[in-house]
This record gives C-alpha cells, sequence and structure tokens, in this order.
C-alpha cells in the first residue's frame, strides 16, 4: 500500500465533524429553542438548538439543488442491488427464510410509490388502516447514512478490489482495522441524512428507537431533528449491526455516548462496555443467530410498547434479515437491500399462532 493511500485513510477517518458540536450552555429548566443562520457567501444553514438538559446542539447544512440521486453513487447502489441476491441466497441456502417461529409477523407496505431512497409513507393508505388494533403497528424504519466504514468500502469496491467480510485479515477485510470502532457518518452521509428531514417531518412517531451506535444516533438527529423535543428517544440493543469479528460494528460505552447525548434514553441496555460484541470474538453473529435476536427485539420489545407508531434507526444487514428471514413480506420494494439513509414505511401485525 502507498504512502499516499496511508495518509488519505488516515485523514479520513481522524477528520472531526462539526455538525454535532456541542456545549452546554444553559440551565437544565431552559426549555428548547432554534436559532437559524445563514452564511451570505455559501449555501451553509446552521441551527442551534437548545435541548431541555440545556445543552446546545449545532447542526450545519449545505443547500443542494441536484438531483436526490447524486447523493448515492452507482458503486453504492450496484452493491445494494449485489447484496439482494447474495444475501437472500445464503438465507434461504441455511434454510432461515423458512423457520415458523411461535409468532408470525406481517409487513404490508404503507407507500403508494417508491422512489430512491424512499418508500415512506403514504397518508391515504395511513387512513386505510386507521383502524388498527392492539397488535398492528405503524414502523418507520431508517437505514443510518454513509459512514467512514461505509467509504472505504466503496473505495476498495472502486478499486476492484473484493472483500471477504468474514476474514480477520485487515488486507482483505478492512472493517476489521481498530481505526473503524464505532463509525460516524461522512460528509455525504450528513448531507444523505439531512435531506430526509423533510420527510421524516412529515412523518408521526410516537416513539424514536435508534441503535446504539454513532452512526445510527447521528442519522436519527439529523432525519427526525424535528421530532426530538416532541417524542421519547430510547436505544436498544436490538436493533444494532450483527456481532462479532467487524470492529466497525463494535460500540463505545454507554457512559461515553450518553455524556454525548444525554437526551436519549439508554436505560434498556444491560452492559456498559460492549459485551454482546465481545462474545463472538473473531467469528461474527450468523444469519441464523441474527434472526432470533431480531425476532426477540420485535415481539419482546416493540410489540409490547404502548406506542402504535414507532421509528427505527438501525443498520442494512439487519434490515434484510428482519424484512427477509424474520417477517412475512410480499413486496419485493420492502425487502431489497436499503440504500444508505434510505427510510422505509410498513404496517407491522403481530399474529400468534395457535
Amino acid at each position: 500500500r502507498s504512502c499516499s493511500q496511508c495518509f488519505l485513510l488516515h485523514s479520513i477517518m481522524m477528520k472531526p465533524s462539526s455538525a454535532f458540536a456541542s456545549t452546554n450552555l444553559l440551565p437544565n429548566n431552559r426549555a428548547a429553542s432554534t436559532i437559524t443562520t445563514s452564511a451570505a457567501a455559501s449555501n451553509e444553514i446552521c441551527e442551534t438548538q437548545i435541548t431541555p438538559t440545556g445543552k446546545a446542539e449545532v447542526l450545519c447544512t449545505i443547500s443542494n439543488t441536484d438531483s436526490r440521486s447524486s447523493l448515492w453513487s452507482e458503486v453504492a447502489i450496484n452493491a445494494a442491488k449485489q447484496f439482494t441476491i447474495t444475501q437472500r441466497k445464503k438465507l434461504q441456502d441455511l434454510g432461515a427464510l423458512d423457520v415458523e417461529r411461535p409468532v408470525k409477523i406481517v409487513g404490508t407496505s404503507l407507500a403508494e410509490n417508491c422512489g430512491l431512497g424512499d418508500c415512506a409513507l403514504d397518508e391515504e393508505k395511513k387512513e386505510e388502516g386507521s383502524e388498527m388494533d392492539a397488535n398492528t403497528k405503524i414502523i418507520h424504519f431508517q437505514r443510518h447514512g454513509q459512514g467512514y466504514h461505509n467509504l472505504i468500502c466503496d473505495m476498495w469496491r472502486e478499486l476492484g478490489k473484493p472483500i471477504d467480510f468474514d476474514s480477520n485479515d485487515p488486507n482483505l477485510n478492512p472493517v476489521v482495522r481498530p481505526e473503524f470502532l464505532d463509525p460516524p457518518l461522512t460528509a455525504l452521509g450528513q448531507q444523505q441524512c439531512s435531506s430526509q428531514r423533510e420527510l421524516c417531518n412529515s412523518l408521526s412517531p410516537d416513539l424514536v428507537i435508534v441503535s446504539p451506535m454513532l452512526r445510527c444516533i447521528q442519522t436519527a438527529k439529523l432525519s427526525f431533528r424535528d421530532h426530538v423535543t416532541r417524542v421519547p428517544w430510547v436505544s436498544h440493543e436490538g436493533c444494532r449491526e450483527e456481532l462479532g469479528l467487524l470492529v466497525g460494528n463494535k460500540r463505545r460505552s454507554i457512559t461515553d455516548i450518553k455524556a454525548d447525548y444525554p437526551d436519549i434514553d439508554f436505560g434498556d441496555i444491560e452492559h456498559d462496555e460492549d459485551v454482546l460484541w465481545d462474545e463472538y470474538g473473531d467469528r461474527r453473529e450468523t444469519l441464523l443467530e441474527k434472526s432470533e435476536r431480531i425476532y426477540h427485539f420485535l415481539t419482546e420489545y416493540v410489540r409490547s410498547r404502548p406506542e402504535k407508531e414507532i421509528a427505527i434507526v438501525c443498520h442494512s444487514a439487519y434490515l434484510f434479515t428482519l424484512l427477509n428471514a424474520v417477517m412475512d413480506i410480499e413486496e419485493e420494494e420492502l425487502r431489497s437491500w436499503f440504500l444508505t439513509s434510505e427510510v422505509r414505511s410498513l404496517q407491522m401485525t403481530f399474529v400468534d399462532r395457535e
């Protein structure tokens, strides 16, 4: 590997993100407020929001008149298409698509038309399902925006270099490098998530659930920003990405995460350190193991929540397993691999088998 490549990787991983700068400014009893400023020399718009805990969060976005299609490269789109084929075959070969569990979880689309990065709620379809019973919920799933691990993997693909995600050799699998611990969003990832803000503001979740991984928290804070003071925010390990081997899927301590995001409830997470990831050591959580973890999260946690409409911000491989191996879904547009920051809405119904 050339020195220029080493410098590029170092620069990418070490560059700080100013979009999430925060500081304590006000007493805890100060009401949340927002200040918006615009730089005349550019299209940058910055907002400072004072949270109920007295913390100031600064969000800067750049107005972009280009088509939304510019937010996803051809490499990323093609990778998603390829993953749809290869991962479904893996699930099929393992018999994961034919597992019958005590509770059948049925999903139906709530979108009239699905576009690039958007298969979200259609209000007319929501009205049709307004008489939902206690076993039915509306779920808005979102995959996190582009993280630095996604960027590096896309760079490998652009160079025609294959990635072996089961290898512990960093020359074959970049995501096992220690620098990838809990990677944040890239500048493009932030832009992708900001582009979803208008859509997410039009949704009406009663609860936002986020994976404890940094990229998901940052994604939710950008896309569901207008819901920060409206509804509860909780984090749960049941919706995080697959465990073991891949350092990019290992989280920081909850103590550190809570220091950065005190307004999110982490009370459902049992361990401060990442015990779940550590238990797998040098092997990846299998697809069948992940399917069971997802099933228990949906039936034991999501189903028991009193909220009827929930946003869940999580991960691509997790979502693909959920929508193909855990839920019973017919629509292909719901079951395909998520693009970064993509939002999909569905109606989820729990049916107890006799």
